[in-house]
Parts: C-alpha cells; structure tokens; sequence
C-alpha cells in the first residue's frame, strides 16, 4: 500500500510541474504564429524575413538555452541539498553570465548585421525587412536571456505558475502590438515590419522585468545572489561542465537540420516538393510534441532536486516513471491523431502533391513517436543530473554518423526519394534512444551531480 501511495504521489508531482510546461509552449508557439499571419498580411517579402531572421535567432538563443540548462541542473541540485544559499548564487551566477553573453552578442551582432544578412545570403529585395527584424531580435537577445534562465530558476524552484501567468500576460501583450502596431487595428499608427519587430522586443523585456521580480519575491534572487569571485571559479566550473555540452547538443542538432534540408533540397526527384513537405510536416510535428518537450523540463527538475538530497534511487525512479508517462501519453494522442493526419496536411497546404509529401512525411513521424518521446525524456534526465555530455554524444552518433550519411545514401543512391530521408531520421533516433536507455540502466550517470557539499 505504501509503494502504491508513493507511485502515485509521484506520478501527481509529474503532472503538476508539466502541465503549466505545455501551456507556456503553447503560447510560445502562438506569439511565433502570430507574427508569421501578420506578417503574410504585410507582403509575402516580410513574412519572409520572419522566417529567415527566426532561425538565426535560433543559433543565437543556444547560448542562453545552454546557460538555462546549467541553471536548473546547479539550482535543482542545491535546492535539493537545501543549501539555499548556493541555490541563490547560482542564480545571480548564470543571470549575470547570460546578460553579459545577450548584451555581447547584440553589440557584436549590431556592428556586423549587414555581413550577417549577406552569410545568410539574404536575397536583395528582402535586405529592408530583413535588416529591421535583425536589428530588433539582436536587442531582444538580452532580454530573451534572462527570461530564459529566470524561467528555469523558477522551474527549478518548482514554481511553474508565476512563470505561466508571466508568459500567458507578455504573450497577450506581443500579439496585440502585432495587430496594433504592425497592421493598424483599432485605430493605432501602422508601422508595418518595424511594429511587429519591436512588438517582440517591448513583450520579452516586459516579461523578464516581470519574471526578475518573481525571482525576488521567491528569495532566489537577493543581495547574496552575486557570489564573491573565489567562489564563482569553482560554482562557474561546474556550469560550464553542463552548459557547454549542452551547447555542443544544440551546435549538432542546428547544423545537423540545416545539412537535412540540403540532403533533402538535392534530391535527384521532385525535391521541391520534398523540401515543402518536409517544412510542413515539422511545423505539425513542433506542435504535436510540445507536451514531450514540456516532460523533459520537469524531469530535469525533479532528477536534479533528488540528487540533490542525494535520493539517487528515487532519481532513478522518477526517470522511469517520466518515461513511462511521456512515451505512454503520447503513443495514445499519436494513435488518435493517425486519423487525422490527411486533415493536418491539408491545413499546411492547398497543393496535391505537398499535401501527399506532408502526409508521408507524417506516417513516418508518427511510427517514430515512441523513439523521439523517450529520446526528449532522457535528456532532460541528462541534463537535471548535470551529466549533458551523454546527450552530446548521442546526438553527434545519431545525426552525425547514421542521420546525414545514410539520408544521403538512401535519398540520393537507393530510394532517390524523400522517403530514404525519412527512414534514416527513424533509423538514427533509434540508435539514440538505444544509448540513452543503456547510459540509464547502466552507468552511473548520478556521479555528476553537485551533491550536497560543493562547492
């Protein structure tokens, strides 16, 4: 009875951490679908340049994602240890690293905007749209910092809900100035591109003004926060320990994509259309799985906060248990949603031949639920144990030595078809979930936890 009682308090504390998760995705996902529908209202150029400067936002946010990720690995832990104080260095630690690394990048970035756009081989006529959304997303990227690792801190700290209120007020925010400002609605001046850029900026420094102060009121943020410089050089050294595999993660997995499209832009036949189904059939996927990403930052919390206390079994018990909730959970929504996946294709699009490309693209995706669930569940693990070089690794594996050589090999020599592409993502998450599960039955990958007497 006791063991029952247990597994289900567990499986409460689960859902408590993750639902809130999924809700700050969701809205999240509507800022970024809001600005690509007003910009399309705008011309087809700037809706372009939402799309172009988004993903090299992207690259640059791994930074401050990796930072974020060393922040709920050393704050889970402490908190876990009870070493409060530790906890709030930690806090201003990772806070001031990600200002400092924000502010560099916007500068840096702001000298050299014009050769960025010409790397990205920015086409001429979108140079002005493209050049304003630039401008305005290399000044959010201070900002977008801290929200991120004072979203984690909080995460860390369990309270999920000031977070969650946080994001759904400077959401609601962003996509009225969208709507005001960037398209003219309710009688406000229409600034066209420059409204719907600095829209963003104006929401994401509201929101981390806001979120810096939630980080006061729950005490993680105070005079102690900014540790003396001895102690920033052991605190600092256990930060880089998790952050720069992390960011290696991101480095394999953003490259690893781009080389993807390219395998799959050079297809021997039809790949245009390939390209078109591919680009739909992920923006279906990125909304599907936005619960398996919301599972993987709770796990990260709850792994960290009990190596902490150094409940290295229950660490391992709760890993399992988010597994088996995560891969479950989403196995039944992908079943109903097989139904439906004709439907899902003909919302991206009104071509016959993309709609049948988005909804091979689709089987496949959906075949491989179970593998792409698990593989973002053990991550999280990773990295609440502060032990993120197991997911760098893997991903270098996957991608690098089975994903891109074999999408070649089965797209452009054997089945010259996006479907060789697309058996080789399966084949390579397939390989990473087979590393993650052997590094979480069999290693000891607990180790790397801080524990409760450093530094």
């Amino acid at each position: 009875m006791r063991a029952r009682s247990s597994q289900l308090s567990r499986w409460s504390e689960l859902w408590s951490i993750t639902w809130p998760q999924i809700l700050m995705l969701l809205v999240q996902f509507g800022i970024g679908l809001t600005d690509v529908w007003a910009g399309g209202r705008l011309g087809a150029d700037v809706q372009a340049s939402i799309g172009l400067i988004a993903q090299c936002h992207m690259v640059l946010m791994t930074i401050g994602i990796a930072t974020a990720n060393g922040a709920v690995a050393a704050i889970s832990q402490s908190l876990g240890a009870r070493r409060e104080r530790r906890a709030r260095r930690f806090t201003g630690l990772t806070l001031a690293a990600g200002l400092v690394a924000g502010s560099c990048l916007a500068c840096v970035g702001g000298l050299f905007r014009q050769d960025l756009l010409a790397v990205m081989r920015t086409p001429e006529h979108l140079r002005a749209p493209a050049g304003i959304f630039l401008m305005a997303y290399l000044w959010t990227l201070p900002g977008q910092y801290l929200l991120s690792i004072t979203t984690a801190a909080l995460r860390a700290a369990k309270s999920v809900r000031l977070p969650l209120l946080a994001a759904l007020g400077t959401g609601v925010l962003n996509i009225w100035g969208d709507l005001a400002f960037g398209l003219g609605w309710w009688g406000f001046p229409h600034y066209g591109a420059a409204g719907l850029a600095w829209a963003t900026f104006a929401s994401v420094s509201l929101g981390a003004c806001v979120l810096l102060v939630c980080l006061l009121r729950s005490g993680l943020l105070q005079r102690d926060s900014l540790p003396p410089r001895r102690w920033m050089r052991s605190g600092g050294h256990y930060l880089l320990r998790v952050s720069l595999p992390a960011l290696g993660t991101s480095f394999l997995w953003q490259t690893g994509f781009v080389l993807v499209l390219v395998i799959t832009m050079t297809l021997p036949d039809d790949s245009v259309t390939a390209l078109a189904g591919l680009t739909a059939g992920m923006r279906i996927e990125a909304v599907i799985f936005l619960p398996a990403v919301a599972c993987q930052m709770a796990v990260a919390v709850l792994v960290g906060r009990s190596l902490g206390r150094g409940e290295k079994q229950e660490a391992q018990r709760t890993a399992c248990a988010m597994l088996i909730l995560a891969v479950a959970g989403m196995s039944a929504l992908t079943v109903l949603l097989w139904f439906t996946r004709d439907a899902l294709a003909a919302m991206m699009t009104d071509d016959a031949c993309v709609h049948q490309e988005t909804v091979r693209y689709l089987v496949f995706n959906f075949l491989s639920v179970p593998l792409m669930v698990a593989n973002l569940v053990l991550v999280g693990v990773f990295i609440g144990a502060g032990a993120t070089h197991y997911p760098m690794w893997s991903y270098a594996l996957a991608v690098w030595g089975v994903r891109l050589p074999l999408s070649w090999w089965l797209g452009h020599v054997v089945l010259r078809s996006s479907a060789g592409v697309y058996w080789a993502m399966v084949a390579s998450q397939l390989v990473q979930c087979a590393m993650l599960l052997w590094v979480l039955l069999r290693v000891d990958w607990k180790r790397f936890a801080l524990g409760s007497s450093r530094p």
